[in-house]
């Protein structure tokens, strides 16, 4: 019992620490990480989610599917809402 407990612990630990985007279940939920990851990381850019984010929505719509960036470990996640 005492290890069921300790491995359903563990396991919950390594759901809690998965990166948000990848619980994202729409292209626009990938959309909004991606848009404040823009913000976080050059805030002087203006046109970071225009020239990055935007593409990137408009092809996760067409496809269902979308690329992270390399610095985010450039997971594809498809299968996801087109809206």
């Amino acid at each position: 019992m005492r290890t069921a407990v300790v491995a359903g612990l563990a396991a919950l630990a390594m759901v809690l620490a998965t990166p948000g985007a990848s619980a994202q279940s729409s292209c626009s939920g990938f959309q909004s990480s991606c848009a404040k990851r823009c913000k976080q990381r050059l805030p002087d850019d203006k046109n970071c989610v225009s020239d990055h984010c935007t593409p990137k929505l408009a092809e996760c719509r067409t496809t269902g599917c979308w690329q992270e960036g390399r610095l985010y470990g450039g997971k594809l996640t498809c299968n996801l809402k087109k809206s």
